[in-house]
Protein backbone atom coordinates (compact mmCIF):
# COMPACT_ATOMS: atom_id res chain seq x y z
CA UNK A 1 0.00 0.00 0.00
CA UNK A 2 1.55 2.95 -0.94
CA UNK A 3 1.78 6.66 1.62
CA UNK A 4 -1.27 8.12 -0.04
CA UNK A 5 -3.30 5.09 0.72
CA UNK A 6 -1.88 4.80 4.00
CA UNK A 7 -3.13 8.35 5.01
CA UNK A 8 -6.34 7.75 3.03
CA UNK A 9 -7.10 4.57 6.00
CA UNK A 10 -5.68 6.64 8.65
CA UNK A 11 -8.67 9.45 7.72
CA UNK A 12 -11.19 6.63 7.81
CA UNK A 13 -9.84 5.35 11.08
CA UNK A 14 -9.72 8.85 12.89
CA UNK A 15 -13.37 9.63 11.33
CA UNK A 16 -14.20 6.16 12.81
CA UNK A 17 -12.75 6.96 16.40
CA UNK A 18 -15.09 10.03 17.06
CA UNK A 19 -18.00 8.61 15.86
CA UNK A 20 -18.82 10.05 12.31
CA UNK A 21 -19.28 8.15 8.64
CA UNK A 22 -16.77 9.26 6.19
CA UNK A 23 -18.41 6.54 3.73
CA UNK A 24 -21.76 5.03 3.18
CA UNK A 25 -22.36 1.83 4.68
CA UNK A 26 -19.97 1.71 8.27
CA UNK A 27 -20.21 -2.24 7.80
CA UNK A 28 -18.96 -2.33 4.72
CA UNK A 29 -16.51 0.48 5.82
CA UNK A 30 -14.82 -2.18 8.49
CA UNK A 31 -14.65 -4.72 6.45
CA UNK A 32 -12.45 -2.82 3.92
CA UNK A 33 -10.32 -1.64 6.45
CA UNK A 34 -9.48 -4.84 7.98
CA UNK A 35 -9.03 -6.37 4.84
CA UNK A 36 -6.19 -3.80 4.40
CA UNK A 37 -4.75 -4.39 7.66
CA UNK A 38 -4.44 -7.11 6.84
CA UNK A 39 -2.28 -6.53 3.71
CA UNK A 40 -0.12 -4.87 5.39
CA UNK A 41 3.63 -5.30 5.68
CA UNK A 42 5.03 -4.44 9.09
CA UNK A 43 6.83 -1.34 9.33
CA UNK A 44 10.25 -1.54 9.75
CA UNK A 45 12.29 0.05 12.71
CA UNK A 46 15.23 0.77 14.91
CA UNK A 47 14.45 0.20 18.59
CA UNK A 48 16.37 1.00 21.54
CA UNK A 49 15.27 -0.07 25.01
CA UNK A 50 14.66 2.71 27.16
CA UNK A 51 17.30 3.68 29.88
CA UNK A 52 17.35 4.37 33.58
CA UNK A 53 20.50 5.00 35.13
CA UNK A 54 21.88 7.90 37.86
CA UNK A 55 22.92 11.04 35.94
CA UNK A 56 25.76 13.70 36.96
CA UNK A 57 24.40 17.10 35.47
CA UNK A 58 26.42 19.36 34.18
CA UNK A 59 27.01 22.97 33.72
CA UNK A 60 28.16 25.67 31.71
CA UNK A 61 29.12 29.38 32.30
CA UNK A 62 31.02 31.93 30.13
CA UNK A 63 34.04 33.52 31.63
CA UNK A 64 37.37 34.47 30.21
CA UNK A 65 40.75 34.06 31.40
CA UNK A 66 43.14 36.60 33.35
CA UNK A 67 46.78 36.48 35.21
CA UNK A 68 46.53 36.02 38.99
CA UNK A 69 48.98 38.88 39.13
CA UNK A 70 48.94 41.62 36.50
CA UNK A 71 50.66 44.94 36.36
CA UNK A 72 51.42 47.95 34.05
CA UNK A 73 55.31 48.30 34.35
CA UNK A 74 55.36 52.32 34.35
CA UNK A 75 59.14 54.11 35.05
CA UNK A 76 59.60 55.77 38.51
CA UNK A 77 62.10 57.73 37.83
CA UNK A 78 62.69 60.43 34.31
CA UNK A 79 65.58 59.32 31.94
CA UNK A 80 66.29 58.07 28.52
CA UNK A 81 65.86 54.35 27.43
CA UNK A 82 68.86 52.25 27.34
CA UNK A 83 68.31 49.38 26.96
CA UNK A 84 65.31 46.53 26.97
CA UNK A 85 66.52 43.24 27.76
CA UNK A 86 63.77 40.82 27.55
CA UNK A 87 61.94 39.62 24.46
CA UNK A 88 58.43 40.63 23.58
CA UNK A 89 55.88 38.39 24.58
CA UNK A 90 58.48 36.31 26.52
CA UNK A 91 58.15 34.50 29.99
CA UNK A 92 60.42 36.42 32.74
CA UNK A 93 61.05 35.52 36.32
CA UNK A 94 60.95 37.03 39.32
CA UNK A 95 63.47 39.90 39.29
CA UNK A 96 64.66 39.60 35.93
CA UNK A 97 65.44 42.82 34.32
CA UNK A 98 63.39 44.32 31.67
CA UNK A 99 64.37 47.79 30.52
CA UNK A 100 67.67 49.70 31.88
CA UNK A 101 67.38 53.67 31.82
CA UNK A 102 70.67 56.00 31.47
CA UNK A 103 71.70 56.00 35.62
CA UNK A 104 74.38 58.54 34.86
CA UNK A 105 72.58 61.52 36.44
CA UNK A 106 71.35 59.43 39.37
CA UNK A 107 74.67 57.97 39.65
CA UNK A 108 76.00 61.51 40.36
CA UNK A 109 72.96 62.59 42.44
CA UNK A 110 73.58 59.33 44.49
CA UNK A 111 77.66 60.86 44.90
CA UNK A 112 76.54 64.04 45.83
CA UNK A 113 74.11 63.11 48.69
CA UNK A 114 77.42 60.48 50.05
CA UNK A 115 79.12 63.69 50.04
CA UNK A 116 76.18 65.59 52.18
CA UNK A 117 76.17 62.35 54.75
CA UNK A 118 80.01 62.84 55.24
CA UNK A 119 79.84 66.46 55.79
CA UNK A 120 76.66 65.86 58.50
CA UNK A 121 78.49 62.99 60.14
CA UNK A 122 81.87 65.52 60.58
CA UNK A 123 79.00 68.32 61.91
CA UNK A 124 78.01 65.93 64.35
CA UNK A 125 81.11 64.84 65.79
CA UNK A 126 82.46 68.36 66.10
CA UNK A 127 79.30 69.12 67.99
CA UNK A 128 80.31 66.25 70.17
CA UNK A 129 82.74 67.40 71.43
CA UNK A 130 81.88 70.87 72.07
CA UNK A 131 78.85 69.49 74.08
CA UNK A 132 81.37 66.73 76.15
CA UNK A 133 83.31 69.96 76.94
CA UNK A 134 80.99 72.12 77.68
CA UNK A 135 79.32 68.99 80.15
CA UNK A 136 83.26 68.91 81.40
CA UNK A 137 83.00 72.64 82.48
CA UNK A 138 79.60 72.53 84.33
CA UNK A 139 81.12 69.30 86.61
CA UNK A 140 84.67 71.14 87.37
CA UNK A 141 82.30 74.67 87.94
CA UNK A 142 79.80 72.47 90.47
CA UNK A 143 82.91 71.64 92.54
CA UNK A 144 84.18 75.49 92.50
CA UNK A 145 81.11 77.34 92.94
CA UNK A 146 80.66 74.80 96.29
CA UNK A 147 84.07 75.52 97.61
CA UNK A 148 83.74 79.20 97.08
CA UNK A 149 86.43 79.67 94.43
CA UNK A 150 84.48 81.39 91.51
CA UNK A 151 81.20 83.14 91.76
CA UNK A 152 77.54 81.70 91.32
CA UNK A 153 77.75 83.70 87.75
CA UNK A 154 80.53 81.86 86.43
CA UNK A 155 78.46 78.12 86.88
CA UNK A 156 75.38 79.53 85.74
CA UNK A 157 77.27 80.59 82.26
CA UNK A 158 78.73 77.20 82.14
CA UNK A 159 75.09 75.10 82.25
CA UNK A 160 73.52 77.81 79.86
CA UNK A 161 77.09 76.66 77.48
CA UNK A 162 76.31 73.12 77.97
CA UNK A 163 72.43 73.52 76.82
CA UNK A 164 73.71 75.35 73.70
CA UNK A 165 75.92 72.82 73.17
CA UNK A 166 73.52 70.28 73.33
CA UNK A 167 71.41 71.91 70.98
CA UNK A 168 73.71 72.34 68.55
CA UNK A 169 74.51 68.85 69.11
CA UNK A 170 70.77 68.15 68.54
CA UNK A 171 70.56 70.31 65.14
CA UNK A 172 74.19 68.16 63.97
CA UNK A 173 72.36 64.98 64.45
CA UNK A 174 69.02 65.97 62.93
CA UNK A 175 71.13 67.09 59.54
CA UNK A 176 72.66 64.06 59.71
CA UNK A 177 69.27 61.82 59.68
CA UNK A 178 68.30 64.37 56.22
CA UNK A 179 71.30 63.70 54.78
CA UNK A 180 71.10 59.68 55.01
CA UNK A 181 67.73 59.90 54.11
CA UNK A 182 68.62 61.92 50.77
CA UNK A 183 71.45 59.38 50.20
CA UNK A 184 68.71 56.54 50.60
CA UNK A 185 66.47 58.01 48.34
CA UNK A 186 69.27 58.91 45.73
CA UNK A 187 70.24 55.05 46.15
CA UNK A 188 66.49 53.93 45.76
CA UNK A 189 66.27 56.07 42.66
CA UNK A 190 69.73 54.68 40.85
CA UNK A 191 68.04 51.26 41.76
CA UNK A 192 64.84 52.05 39.83
CA UNK A 193 66.89 52.78 36.79
CA UNK A 194 66.53 49.05 36.23
CA UNK A 195 63.44 48.18 36.16
CA UNK A 196 62.79 44.50 36.93
CA UNK A 197 60.00 41.55 36.62
CA UNK A 198 57.56 42.22 40.15
CA UNK A 199 56.57 38.65 39.48
CA UNK A 200 56.97 35.55 37.30
CA UNK A 201 55.04 35.80 33.94
CA UNK A 202 54.65 36.91 30.43
CA UNK A 203 55.57 40.67 29.64
CA UNK A 204 54.15 41.70 26.34
CA UNK A 205 55.19 43.86 23.69
CA UNK A 206 57.00 46.93 24.55
CA UNK A 207 55.64 50.29 24.11
CA UNK A 208 58.91 51.90 23.88
CA UNK A 209 62.05 52.35 21.86
CA UNK A 210 65.74 52.62 22.84
CA UNK A 211 66.57 56.44 23.07
CA UNK A 212 63.06 57.47 23.93
CA UNK A 213 63.05 59.72 26.97
CA UNK A 214 60.76 58.68 29.86
CA UNK A 215 58.81 60.14 32.35
CA UNK A 216 58.03 59.05 36.32
CA UNK A 217 54.77 58.02 36.19
CA UNK A 218 54.70 58.49 32.89
CA UNK A 219 53.41 56.17 29.87
CA UNK A 220 53.36 52.04 30.58
CA UNK A 221 56.60 50.19 29.24
CA UNK A 222 54.83 46.69 29.41
CA UNK A 223 52.12 45.04 30.81
CA UNK A 224 53.29 41.52 32.85
CA UNK A 225 50.53 38.76 33.29
CA UNK A 226 51.20 36.00 36.07
CA UNK A 227 50.51 32.49 33.86
CA UNK A 228 50.72 29.24 36.36
CA UNK A 229 48.31 29.25 37.61
CA UNK A 230 46.36 31.41 35.50
CA UNK A 231 42.54 32.78 37.05
CA UNK A 232 39.44 32.51 35.24
CA UNK A 233 36.64 34.18 35.80
CA UNK A 234 33.21 33.47 35.35
CA UNK A 235 30.00 34.22 36.44
CA UNK A 236 26.75 31.83 38.12
CA UNK A 237 23.19 32.50 37.52
CA UNK A 238 22.16 33.52 40.92
CA UNK A 239 18.97 31.42 41.12
CA UNK A 240 21.82 28.40 41.09
CA UNK A 241 23.08 30.08 44.17
CA UNK A 242 20.02 30.22 46.05
CA UNK A 243 19.33 26.25 45.09
CA UNK A 244 22.77 25.65 47.18
CA UNK A 245 21.65 27.52 50.34
CA UNK A 246 18.04 26.17 50.29
CA UNK A 247 19.31 22.62 49.59
CA UNK A 248 19.25 20.22 52.48
CA UNK A 249 23.20 19.24 52.25
CA UNK A 250 24.19 22.86 53.08
CA UNK A 251 26.54 23.18 55.75
CA UNK A 252 27.53 26.94 56.64
CA UNK A 253 30.44 26.10 58.21
CA UNK A 254 32.03 24.39 55.00
CA UNK A 255 33.51 27.67 53.44
CA UNK A 256 31.85 29.66 50.24
CA UNK A 257 28.49 28.85 49.11
CA UNK A 258 28.94 27.59 45.71
CA UNK A 259 27.73 24.84 43.28
CA UNK A 260 30.70 23.89 42.21
CA UNK A 261 34.39 23.29 43.63
CA UNK A 262 36.45 21.46 40.96
CA UNK A 263 36.11 22.60 37.17
CA UNK A 264 37.17 22.16 33.68
CA UNK A 265 37.22 24.96 30.54
CA UNK A 266 36.39 24.41 26.65
CA UNK A 267 38.63 26.23 24.70
CA UNK A 268 37.35 28.16 21.87
CA UNK A 269 38.13 25.69 19.41
CA UNK A 270 35.78 23.41 21.28
CA UNK A 271 38.69 21.46 23.08
CA UNK A 272 38.54 20.38 26.92
CA UNK A 273 41.34 21.64 28.62
CA UNK A 274 43.67 19.02 30.51
CA UNK A 275 43.99 20.33 33.86
CA UNK A 276 41.23 20.80 36.37
CA UNK A 277 40.99 24.19 38.37
CA UNK A 278 39.38 24.95 41.55
CA UNK A 279 37.11 27.70 42.76
CA UNK A 280 38.78 29.88 45.02
CA UNK A 281 36.15 33.02 45.56
CA UNK A 282 32.54 33.37 45.07
CA UNK A 283 31.34 37.33 45.37
CA UNK A 284 29.11 37.72 48.64
CA UNK A 285 26.52 39.30 46.70
CA UNK A 286 23.89 38.63 43.48
CA UNK A 287 24.64 41.38 40.43
CA UNK A 288 21.11 43.46 40.54
CA UNK A 289 21.62 44.36 36.98
CA UNK A 290 22.49 40.97 35.73
CA UNK A 291 20.89 38.22 38.18
CA UNK A 292 24.18 36.32 38.49
CA UNK A 293 27.42 35.97 41.19
CA UNK A 294 30.93 36.17 40.36
CA UNK A 295 33.25 33.54 40.71
CA UNK A 296 36.65 33.07 40.52
CA UNK A 297 38.84 29.91 39.86
CA UNK A 298 42.40 28.82 39.66
CA UNK A 299 43.75 26.66 37.15
CA UNK A 300 47.30 25.01 36.35
CA UNK A 301 48.96 25.70 33.50
CA UNK A 302 52.48 24.18 33.32
CA UNK A 303 52.69 23.88 29.83
CA UNK A 304 51.97 27.25 29.46
CA UNK A 305 49.11 26.79 27.01
CA UNK A 306 46.54 29.31 28.16
CA UNK A 307 47.19 33.33 27.91
CA UNK A 308 45.58 36.22 29.52
CA UNK A 309 42.26 37.38 27.95
CA UNK A 310 40.78 34.18 25.60
CA UNK A 311 37.69 33.62 26.22
CA UNK A 312 36.57 29.88 27.71
CA UNK A 313 33.35 28.00 28.86
CA UNK A 314 33.68 27.04 31.86
CA UNK A 315 31.84 23.20 32.70
CA UNK A 316 31.56 21.73 35.82
CA UNK A 317 29.74 19.00 37.70
CA UNK A 318 26.70 20.77 40.20
CA UNK A 319 24.59 17.57 41.28
CA UNK A 320 23.49 13.86 40.45
CA UNK A 321 20.08 13.29 39.34
CA UNK A 322 18.92 9.56 40.56
CA UNK A 323 17.26 6.94 38.18
CA UNK A 324 16.59 9.04 35.21
CA UNK A 325 14.99 7.79 32.20
CA UNK A 326 16.46 8.37 28.91
CA UNK A 327 16.07 7.62 25.49
CA UNK A 328 18.68 8.65 22.52
CA UNK A 329 17.39 12.40 21.49
CA UNK A 330 16.69 11.56 18.01
CA UNK A 331 13.73 8.96 19.28
CA UNK A 332 11.53 12.34 20.12
CA UNK A 333 8.99 13.59 17.61
CA UNK A 334 6.75 16.58 17.60
CA UNK A 335 3.51 17.03 17.43
CA UNK A 336 1.32 20.02 17.89
CA UNK A 337 3.76 21.56 20.24
CA UNK A 338 3.93 18.36 22.39
CA UNK A 339 7.06 15.41 22.22
CA UNK A 340 6.34 11.84 21.48
CA UNK A 341 8.19 8.77 22.15
CA UNK A 342 6.80 5.68 20.77
CA UNK A 343 7.45 2.13 21.26
CA UNK A 344 6.67 -1.37 20.48
CA UNK A 345 3.85 -3.34 22.31
CA UNK A 346 3.86 -6.37 23.37
CA UNK A 347 1.53 -6.79 20.25
CA UNK A 348 3.99 -5.88 17.79
CA UNK A 349 2.15 -2.10 17.21
CA UNK A 350 3.56 1.48 18.10
CA UNK A 351 2.06 3.31 20.91
CA UNK A 352 2.69 7.11 21.19
CA UNK A 353 3.15 8.43 24.85
CA UNK A 354 3.12 12.12 25.43
CA UNK A 355 6.60 12.80 27.72
CA UNK A 356 8.31 16.13 28.67
CA UNK A 357 11.47 16.49 27.11
CA UNK A 358 14.71 17.33 29.99
CA UNK A 359 18.52 17.99 29.80
CA UNK A 360 20.36 16.58 27.35
CA UNK A 361 23.29 14.64 28.44
CA UNK A 362 26.31 12.68 26.07
CA UNK A 363 26.51 9.22 27.63
CA UNK A 364 28.23 5.70 26.77
CA UNK A 365 25.73 3.69 25.72
CA UNK A 366 25.16 0.15 24.15
CA UNK A 367 25.31 -0.17 20.20
CA UNK A 368 23.25 -2.55 18.44
CA UNK A 369 26.40 -4.13 17.31
CA UNK A 370 27.75 -4.75 20.64
CA UNK A 371 29.78 -1.78 20.56
CA UNK A 372 29.31 1.15 23.23
CA UNK A 373 29.59 4.76 22.02
CA UNK A 374 28.92 8.19 23.06
CA UNK A 375 25.18 9.51 22.62
CA UNK A 376 23.20 12.12 23.17
CA UNK A 377 20.87 11.32 25.27
CA UNK A 378 17.03 12.88 26.41
CA UNK A 379 16.09 12.90 29.67
CA UNK A 380 12.62 12.25 29.83
CA UNK A 381 9.23 12.02 32.23
CA UNK A 382 5.77 11.28 31.29
CA UNK A 383 3.60 14.74 30.78
CA UNK A 384 0.08 13.30 31.54
CA UNK A 385 0.92 10.33 34.19
CA UNK A 386 4.18 9.24 35.74
CA UNK A 387 6.12 7.28 32.53
CA UNK A 388 6.50 4.13 34.66
CA UNK A 389 3.14 3.70 35.04
CA UNK A 390 2.54 4.38 31.06
CA UNK A 391 4.69 1.73 30.55
CA UNK A 392 3.11 -1.03 33.19
CA UNK A 393 -0.28 -0.45 31.37
CA UNK A 394 1.38 -1.44 28.28
CA UNK A 395 2.58 -4.53 29.88
CA UNK A 396 6.43 -3.42 30.73
CA UNK A 397 6.91 -3.96 34.51
CA UNK A 398 10.61 -3.41 33.88
CA UNK A 399 10.81 0.19 32.58
CA UNK A 400 14.33 -0.75 30.88
CA UNK A 401 12.76 -3.78 28.56
CA UNK A 402 10.64 -1.10 27.21
CA UNK A 403 11.92 -1.05 23.27
CA UNK A 404 11.76 2.64 21.56
CA UNK A 405 11.66 3.26 18.54
CA UNK A 406 14.13 5.65 17.11
CA UNK A 407 14.61 5.62 13.43
CA UNK A 408 11.09 5.23 11.98
CA UNK A 409 9.52 7.29 14.68
CA UNK A 410 7.53 9.64 12.50
CA UNK A 411 5.70 6.63 10.38
CA UNK A 412 5.27 4.81 13.33
CA UNK A 413 3.47 7.58 14.81
CA UNK A 414 0.95 7.37 11.27
CA UNK A 415 0.51 3.54 12.60
CA UNK A 416 -0.17 3.93 16.47
CA UNK A 417 -2.78 6.82 14.96
CA UNK A 418 -4.50 4.68 12.76
CA UNK A 419 -4.16 1.66 15.23
CA UNK A 420 -6.03 3.96 17.47
CA UNK A 421 -8.75 5.06 15.17
CA UNK A 422 -9.55 1.54 13.63
CA UNK A 423 -9.67 -0.24 17.13
CA UNK A 424 -12.26 2.47 18.46
CA UNK A 425 -13.92 1.70 15.23
CA UNK A 426 -14.37 -1.70 16.22
CA UNK A 427 -11.97 -3.42 14.23
CA UNK A 428 -9.77 -5.22 16.67
CA UNK A 429 -6.72 -6.51 14.35
CA UNK A 430 -5.72 -2.87 13.85
CA UNK A 431 -3.79 -0.83 11.22
CA UNK A 432 -0.38 -2.79 11.09
CA UNK A 433 2.72 -3.96 13.38
CA UNK A 434 6.23 -2.77 13.39
CA UNK A 435 9.38 -5.17 12.78
CA UNK A 436 11.80 -3.67 15.24
CA UNK A 437 15.52 -4.25 14.38
CA UNK A 438 18.48 -3.03 16.69
CA UNK A 439 19.35 0.67 16.29
CA UNK A 440 22.99 1.47 15.10
CA UNK A 441 23.77 4.84 16.33
CA UNK A 442 25.96 7.31 13.53
CA UNK A 443 27.48 10.57 14.43
CA UNK A 444 25.44 13.03 13.00
CA UNK A 445 27.16 15.52 10.19
CA UNK A 446 26.88 18.74 8.89
CA UNK A 447 28.72 18.01 5.44
CA UNK A 448 27.31 16.44 2.37
CA UNK A 449 29.69 14.26 0.90
CA UNK A 450 31.18 14.93 -2.32
CA UNK A 451 30.65 13.48 -5.64
CA UNK A 452 33.63 14.39 -7.25
CA UNK A 453 35.51 13.59 -3.98
CA UNK A 454 36.08 9.98 -4.59
CA UNK A 455 37.27 11.06 -8.50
Amino acid sequence: MNTKEIVTWVVCASLASVGLSACKDRKQDQAAAAAAARQMAPLSVSVMNLHKQDVDMESTWFGHLRGVQEANIKPEVTGKLLKQVYWDGSLCKEGEVLFEIDPESYTAALSQADAAVAVAQASVEQAKAADDQAAKDVERYEKLVDSGSISEKNYTDALHAHRRTQAALAVAMAAEQQAVAQQQIARINLKRCTIRAPFTGVASKANVSVGDLITAGGMTLTTMSSIDPIRVDFVVPGKQILAKLLAPTYRPDEGMVSPVKKFRIVLEDGTVYDHEGEVVAVDSYVNSSTGTVNFVGYLPNPELKLRSGSAVRVRAKTGVQKDVLLVPSRALVSSMNHRFIYIVGRDGTPYGIDVIPGEEVTLNMPNGDGKTVPMLMQMITGRVKPLEDSLKELGYEDPQETPVIIEGGQMAAIYAQANMGMRAAGIKQGFGTVNPHPFIYTHPTTTTPSVTAKQ
